[in-house]
């Protein structure tokens, strides 16, 4: 049975309100977030745009359906530790938000925010792109998040596939 909270009653403490609110986006992150080690859908969005020879650049925000106005990479090997410190995750938080060791091989890790929320973690297929995003002290604004796409050939029938900010 559900037990309904009316917080506008004066005797729900401040205390207990924050605790609340901070249990309420804990949860609501790991519903947005990646929880497993497999690549993330935005990714795989990504992957369908970049496949496509035709196609020169990709807006981030149009690929997204969650609220965020900057955006964090964390490069192949970045370890759990590194980024739940990023985050501000605490150890109890941290294992449930990232499942993973480090960041595989294959991979790089997208950290979404809005405000001082974290809005979605996951996984991104090297694959799909090398995210060269320039680590800005703040992130790279969803403003600035249409994406140039270059393609490196790589002196064999593979290309590698670059997206930064234009």
């Amino acid at each position: 049975m559900f037990r309904v909270l009316h917080l506008a009653k004066p005797r729900l403490g401040a205390r207990l309100l924050t605790s609340m609110v901070t249990g309420l986006s804990s949860l609501l992150l790991m519903a947005c977030s990646e929880l497993g080690a497999g690549t993330g859908q935005i990714s795989q969005r990504i992957g369908e745009i970049t496949r496509d020879p035709s196609a020169q650049q990709l807006d981030l925000a149009q690929l997204t359906s969650f609220g965020w106005d900057r955006v964090y990479q964390f490069e192949p090997g970045s370890t759990r530790e590194a980024i739940c410190d990023f985050i501000h995750a605490g150890r109890n938080v941290c294992g449930r938000v990232i499942r993973y060791p480090a960041v595989p091989a294959d991979h790089q890790a997208l950290v979404f925010a809005l405000g001082p929320q974290l809005t979605h973690v996951e996984l991104h297929a090297l694959a799909h792109g090398r995210m060269e995003l320039k680590q800005e002290a703040g992130g790279l604004p969803k403003s600035r998040a249409t994406l140039r796409i270059r393609r490196l050939s790589l002196g064999t029938a593979q290309e590698q596939i670059v997206l930064e900010p234009q």
